[in-house]
Formats: C-alpha cells, structure tokens, sequence
C-alpha cells in the first residue's frame, strides 16, 4: 500500500468522486462476534440454501481476518455447498458460483483468493435479486471504491460494522454500507 495512506499506524482510505467516507483501519487480531456469527452459522447445518450462505459468510470473515487457509477451506465449502441436491437457484448462476468459489480454493495466494471473493460476491448479489435470504439475521451489503485496483467491488457480510474482505488488516474498516437484506427477503 502506498506510504501516503499510513497514518499514525493506522489506515485512511480515500473515496473518490463525491468524498462520503473516510474510515480508520483496525487490527484484524481482535476477536470479532460477527466471524464468530458466520461460524456458528456455518457449523449448524441446514437448507441447502442456508448452507451455501453460511459458507459464504464464514469466507468473507476470513478473508476480512487475512485468514488465507482458512479461506481456502472456506471457498471449498462453498463450492461444495453450491453443488448440493435441492439448491433451488438458476443452473448459470450455480455454475458461476461454483466456478469462483473453485478459483479462490485454487487460489495461490491471499491476492488470487480475493479476486476470487469479487467474482463470487457478484454472484451471490445476483442470488439475492431473485432468492430470498435463508438466514434468520440479515445480510449487509457493503462496497469499497478501493478494492480490485480502485476498480471497487461490494459484497455481503454478517453485521453493520464495514469487514472489508479485500484489504483484511490493512483496511479492515474501508468502505460503506449499501443495504441489507432481511430474513426471508430479496436484494
């Protein structure tokens, strides 16, 4: 990351355009209940909807906590979860998921894995155009104008507190909330 954007130890991140938001960064060590709610999550079993969301939500923390390993196992149970019997989804879009969710497995590094993540959240966003959210929490959809290159990307996460998967540790908080989607509810 360019030397500018340090501050103090800790990271400002710049929106371009119209300047909404300015964020600090944090340390990725500290224990977070929103990682702890994808877990959980993830580790009851349930529809095959539920799975794959759940799946989803624990990658995302994990990237968010530069948890490459742990991502990889992630992306895995995704890939899995998006093969599963009775996932009522749109044939293209589960091959689009499992396609991502196999590159980021596949993924050499944390970097691979992450561009792997953007390609995945797209198709989860297109999931909640058409499916509603299985989870009994609602889903936050966040976006950082930083990511990809200053390209931005969005993805979905467990909580209102920004934990940005693109950036981990060293801009955890980068980013704005866009929305969310209830309990049993579309995008």
């Amino acid at each position: 990351m360019p030397s500018f954007a340090r501050q103090s130890g800790r990271f400002s991140c710049y929106l371009f355009g119209l300047g909404l938001l300015a964020c600090q960064g944090e340390s990725a060590t500290q224990p977070s209940t929103v990682e702890a709610q994808a877990q959980s999550a993830a580790a009851k079993p349930g529809t095959p909807a539920q799975n794959l969301v759940s799946s989803y939500v624990t990658l995302q923390a994990k990237l968010a906590k530069d948890d490459a390993s742990g991502a990889k196992s992630a992306f895995s149970n995704v890939q899995t979860a998006a093969k599963a019997p009775g996932l009522a989804i749109d044939p293209a879009l589960q091959k689009r998921i499992e396609g991502a969710a196999g590159q980021g497995a596949t993924a050499s590094n944390i970097a691979g894995a992450r561009q792997a993540f953007a390609s995945l959240s797209d198709a989860m966003l297109s999931l909640f155009k058409g499916a509603d959210n299985p989870l009994k929490d609602p889903l936050t959809v966040a976006s950082c104008p930083m990511a990809l290159d200053n390209k931005g990307a969005k993805w979905l996460q467990l909580g209102d507190k920004i934990q940005n998967p693109y950036f981990g540790s060293e801009m955890l908080t980068c980013g704005t909330v866009e929305g969310s989607v209830k309990p049993g509810q579309k995008l």
